[in-house]
C-alpha cells in the first residue's frame, strides 16, 4: 500500500469525530452477544477511568462481505465517555474493530486495528476505507507517513487493501519478506527439560518473586503444548515446498488425523475437527492458509500451538504482536522448516474475563511463501 497525499487522507472521517453513514447504517435490534461483551468492556473500561458512559454513534451494523447478514463494525473512538473525552484516542489514532456474522449467527471478530480514520460507503456489500499512519504504510514509511486503504473480504479476513487513491490500478498490498534471524526465538527442537528450564528463566528475569510459582506455571504451558502437538503435526505435514501451490484436497489429504466435514461454511474451503480443535483450509477459490481454532465460554486457553511447533523442529521467531484488550490480542511469527516455503503464523486469542464471556484462540499458517513485516513487540502482555 503506497503513501497518499495528507489530503487524500483527510478526506477519511478522523477517527473519534462523529462518522456519516449512510442512511441504513443503524444498530440492529439484536446485536450478537461477543460484540455486546466487546461495547461493555468499553463501558467498564470507561468507569474504571472515572468516566461516565455516554454510548455516542460507534456502531455500525452493515454487510460488509456480501452474504446479506448484518456485520458490525465498533469504532472506539466514536464511543462518548463524558470526563475522559480521549480516554480511547490516543496521538489523533483509535481502535476499530469489524465482527463479521457467520452462517450459524455468532460473529467472530475478523479486524482490529489502531486507525487515524475511517469512512463506510454505500454498495453491495457496503465498504470500508481506512486511514493509517507510520510503519503500517509499508516499506520505507517514516512515523508521520499517512495512507489510505479500502479494506477486501477474501472470505476469510480483512487482509490486503487496495490504496484509495490509486483504487483502479491498484491491486493488493504486498509487502516484502524481512530477513528473520533466529534472536530470541526458542530453540527449534527444543525438549521438555530445556523448554521449563527456559520458561522458569525468562518468568523470574521479568519478576524476581515468580520463582515461588515459576515450576507450576511452566508445568501448565507445556501440557497446553503437549495437546497441541496433533495440530502441529497436521500442519506441518500440509506445509508446502518452494513454489508448490497445493489445491485444497492435496491439504486435506496431508493433515492427517482430521475429519473433514462434508461441506465447509461460506469463505472455507474445508473445515473438520482434529481432538478438541477445529481445523480449517481457508481461502476463496485457491488455498490461502491452514489453521486450527478453539473457543470455548469463560475457559482458559488450553493450547499453545507455536510452542508444539518450536517442539517438531520448526523455527519460530514473533516478528510483531497487537494487545487488543485484557487477555486478548495477536501476534504474527516468521516460521523456518527446512525443505517448505517461508510462512507466516498469527496467533489471535483472548481469555474471556468474566465466566460468561467467550475464550477464543486461532493459529493460521500463510501459504504465500512470505514472512510477516516486523513491527513492535513491545507491552503484549496477554
Amino acid at each position: 500500500m503506497r503513501p497518499i497525499s495528507i489530503f487524500a487522507v483527510a478526506s477519511l472521517v478522523a477517527a473519534g469525530l462523529a462518522v456519516a453513514l449512510p442512511a441504513a447504517a443503524q444498530p440492529q435490534p439484536r446485536v450478537p452477544s461477543i460484540v455486546m461483551d466487546h461495547l461493555r468492556g468499553l463501558e467498564a473500561r470507561c468507569r474504571a477511568a472515572g468516566g461516565q458512559p455516554g454510548g455516542g454513534r460507534f456502531i455500525v451494523a452493515q454487510d460488509f462481505t456480501g452474504d446479506r447478514r448484518p456485520d458490525y463494525l465498533v469504532s472506539e473512538g466514536d464511543y462518548v465517555c463524558t470526563g475522559r473525552p480521549n480516554l480511547f484516542r490516543e496521538n489523533g489514532e483509535a481502535r476499530v474493530d469489524i465482527f463479521v456474522t457467520n452462517p450459524s449467527g455468532q460473529a467472530p471478530r475478523v479486524f482490529s486495528d489502531k486507525l487515524i480514520g475511517f469512512r463506510v460507503l454505500a454498495g453491495t456489500p457496503t465498504k470500508i476505507q481506512i486511514a493509517r499512519r507510520g510503519a503500517l504504510c509499508g516499506a520505507g514509511a517514516g512515523p508521520t507517513t499517512q495512507c489510505a486503504t479500502q479494506l477486501v473480504w477474501n472470505g476469510q479476513s480483512f487482509g490486503a487493501g487496495v490504496s484509495v487513491s490509486d483504487a483502479d490500478r491498484a491491486g493488493p498490498a504486498a509487502a516484502a519478506a524481512p530477513a528473520v534471524s533466529a534472536s530470541g526465538a526458542a530453540p527449534a527442537g527444543e525438549t521438555e527439560t530445556a523448554f521449563l528450564a527456559r520458561c522458569r528463566k525468562e518468568l523470574i528475569t521479568r519478576d524476581a518473586g515468580a520463582a515461588r510459582w515459576a515450576d507450576e506455571e511452566c508445568g501448565d504451558r507445556w501440557k497446553h503444548i503437549v495437546a497441541s502437538r496433533p495440530a502441529a503435526d497436521a500442519l506441518i505435514a500440509a506445509l508446502p515446498a518452494p513454489g508448490q501451490r497445493p489445491s485444497a484436497a492435496e491439504l486435506k489429504a496431508r493433515m492427517t488425523g482430521v475429519r473433514w466435514a462434508a461441506q465447509a461454511p461460506r469463505g472455507m474451503l474445508a473445515t473438520g475437527r482434529l481432538g478438541g480443535l477445529e481445523a480449517f483450509v481457508e481461502g476463496v477459490g485457491a488455498p490461502t492458509g491452514i489453521g486450527v481454532s478453539w473457543n470455548a465460554t469463560g475457559a482458559e486457553i488450553p493450547y499453545d500451538v507455536v510452542g508444539a511447533l518450536r517442539t517438531r523442529g520448526v523455527q519460530v521467531t514473533e516478528m510483531a504482536c497487537e494487545k487488543q484488550g485484557v487477555g486478548e490480542g495477536e501476534r504474527r511469527y516468521a516460521g523456518v522448516l527446512s525443505g517448505r516455503a517461508p510462512f507466516t503464523v498469527t496467533v489471535s486469542q483472548r481469555t474471556a474475563p468474566t465466566g460468561a464471556a467467550m475464550s477464543f484462540y486461532s493459529a493460521t499458517l500463510s501459504l504465500d511463501g512470505r514472512h510477516p513485516a516486523r513491527g513492535s513487540t513491545a507491552g503484549c502482555d496477554f
